[in-house]
């Protein structure tokens, strides 16, 4: 992460913080050791505007009497109604639209290690790409298929966000900054 969006973007978390959100093993590894970038594209940012604020762990106990812990980790840039969680029990990243009577989710990825691997290419497809057409658009046919190998279900419905999101790219192709 820190080669593509620079070391100083990057924000982990203390192993000591790590504890209270109850994460499992392998999403408390990426939290402590990889972590998220602060901004860096259209798509994702831990600096997100009014709350709940970033790492801003929501309990909640289910209509079935389980409970359910889910912990902010950032949302999409200018969108202060949106907040991709992490799911401390069962693993999953959500979008949840959080704006009227009944916040609105969807399931974006099966993990946070996915849902970084997906940040990850997406800034380098941006990268390989800027200012130059016809690179972006074999990159983004790369960026496509690897995506979709990793987490297929992310792409199942056309307004799932990682499919708004390469439409987006695919619409912008060749006209990103790096």
């Amino acid at each position: 992460m820190a080669e593509l969006y620079g070391g100083e973007n990057i924000i982990t978390v203390p192993p000591s913080d790590i504890e209270r959100f109850s994460l499992r093993g392998e999403d408390a590894a990426v939290l402590e050791k990889v972590g998220l970038p602060r901004s860096g594209s259209p798509f994702f940012t831990t600096q997100v505007e009014g709350g709940p604020e970033f790492l801003r762990i929501i309990d909640v106990v289910t209509r079935d009497d389980k409970k359910h812990r889910e912990v902010i980790i950032g949302g999409p840039p200018g969108d202060p109604g949106m907040r991709f969680s992490v799911s401390a029990y069962e693993g999953f990243v959500t979008l949840v639209q959080l704006q009227g009577t009944r916040p609105r989710g969807e399931v974006v990825n099966n993990n946070l290690t996915e849902f970084v691997e997906f940040l990850y290419q997406i800034r380098r497809h941006e990268i390989l790409s800027a200012g130059d057409p016809a690179a972006a658009r074999e990159s983004l046919q790369d960026l496509s298929s690897h995506l979709k190998r990793i987490d297929p279900f992310s792409f199942e419905r056309p307004d799932n966000w990682w499919a708004m999101v390469l439409d987006h790219l695919a619409s912008t192709a060749g006209s990103q900054p790096a």
